[in-house]
């Protein structure tokens, strides 16, 4: 909501160059990582007496990262022509993604000791202290340079506590740069860091290219659109590294990985289709900070802010099948897989959008969610990793079919949009339920 409220305040425009940046900078987040959280989770589900051997020299690692890639971020900002300004502005905002990585190291840890709870709570850590320092800005002044300034706070404070609580639960390692240990390191991790440079490439590459080729205000108009599907998304990223840990710990039981994965299809789902119902009904309803936004701008956001749920729909019931191929050991394959999707996403982008704009952008994002949807089920399936949960995914489709003309019906009325949202989320839990998808033994099954 205050981001919403930022970009009232500065303008679309200038929204849009700082979005552009940002992504720019998560594109090569992976590089401020190199694999080595997912490596680190996998490692110490499986065998988590090797914490002595692998933390001290990945801590170590990721601390050098966290000063090598801003400066390796603003060369490719320099090369791309950004003024000093810009390069500035990406020099902070690489920093705040190193820094992001090296929160998630730490959160690979508490997964990988199954201590979820702590996990969730370092995984909201830095939201609510970025709230709090943008309340701060609000009264002081808001420009692009106070925005960023608040999130590099925000994330730098976070990593301070959670080192803190790591070694309040935990225990103290010093980091270490052996090369004995760092070059295994690196050659383990590296399958874990094409996934993921080639997912931030997916998620990130249409709001640079949209800078690049349309200017700020159409990056801008984008942006503001695409906050929420990243918001809603956040959900699936705090779930489905549970389930990652899981999975490499049942990996060798197929029968509890099966009713794992089956349950991690209910739980990806449900809210993603709750929300997803509101967005194609009510877009307009998240734009209400938009004071200084015309009608029309209002609308664009709108229109591509419903097409890009449509892809969020589909994370919400494939997204598990990544999250399952990485924790048992096919990183490359599902590394090829979204090479695939971001090369046509890209390839779409640089054909349509000069010709279309921002809801060519949205489409392409659709089309390649719906490749690799499809590439994951094909590519299990032949290789038999485990059953696709056909009769559970059938049951949410209905779940969610029936829950949109309930809700469509109910538009109808003279209810007010909450009353209609909560009476079709309502529904949406009870058909689930009646379908057998939210039974308690179903829940406890794993």
């Amino acid at each position: 909501m205050l981001d919403n409220k930022v970009q009232d305040t500065i303008g679309h425009a200038d929204y849009g160059v700082f979005a552009a940046l940002f992504s720019l900078s998560f594109l090569f987040a992976t590089l401020s990582d190199f694999g080595i959280n997912q490596y680190v989770t996998k490692k110490l589900a499986g065998e988590p007496d090797k914490i002595e051997e692998v933390f001290p020299v990945a801590l170590g690692f990721k601390l050098l990262l966290l000063i090598l890639y801003p400066l390796f971020m603003t060369a490719v900002g320099y090369v791309m022509g950004y003024g000093l300004q810009e390069l500035y502005f990406l020099w902070l905002l690489s920093i705040f993604q190193a820094a992001v990585q090296l929160v998630s190291f730490f959160r690979a840890n508490f997964q990988a000791h199954q201590q979820f709870f702590v996990d969730s709570f370092a995984s909201i850590l830095d939201k609510f202290l970025l709230i709090i320092f943008l309340i701060v800005v609000f009264f002081i002044h808001v420009n692009v340079e106070s925005f960023i300034y608040a999130r590099v706070l925000s994330i730098i404070a976070t990593v301070v506590l959670v080192y803190l609580f790591y070694i309040a639960t935990c225990h103290w390692h010093n980091p270490s740069l052996r090369t004995d240990k760092l070059y295994p390191l690196i050659r383990q991790s590296l399958p874990f860091a094409m996934v993921t440079v080639l997912y931030s490439f997916n998620e990130r590459v249409d709001q640079v290219m949209i800078e690049r080729l349309l200017g700020g205000t159409e990056s801008g108009l984008y942006a503001g659109a695409y906050r929420w599907l990243d918001a809603v998304m956040m959900y699936l990223w705090i779930v489905l590294p549970m389930f990652f840990a899981r999975f490499a710990f049942l990996k060798s039981d197929p029968e509890a990985l099966y009713k794992t994965f089956k349950l991690g299809h209910v739980i990806a789902f449900i809210p993603m289709a709750m929300v997803s119902g509101f967005v194609f009904l009510y877009p307009e309803k998240l734009f209400v900070l938009f004071k200084h936004s015309s009608p029309e701008e209002i609308a664009v956001m709108s229109n591509v802010l419903r097409i890009l749920f449509i892809a969020s729909l589909m994370h919400g019931l494939f997204a598990i099948y990544s999250t399952l191929l990485t924790s048992t050991g096919y990183e490359k394959q599902t590394s090829i897989l979204i090479l695939v999707s971001v090369i046509s996403n890209i390839v779409l982008n640089f054909i349509f959008v000069p010709l279309y704009g921002i809801y060519a952008s949205a489409w392409a994002t659709v089309a390649s969610t719906v490749f690799l949807s499809g590439a994951y089920i094909v590519f299990i399936r032949k290789h038999n990793i485990v059953k696709i949960p056909v009769a559970t995914m059938l049951k949410l489709s209905l779940a969610f079919f029936a829950f949109m003309a309930v809700y469509y019906g109910l538009t109808f009325t003279s209810l007010p949009w909450y009353v209609n949202t909560g009476i079709a989320g309502l529904f949406l839990l009870g058909i689930t339920w009646l379908l057998g998808l939210l039974h308690k033994d179903s829940l406890t099954k794993i």
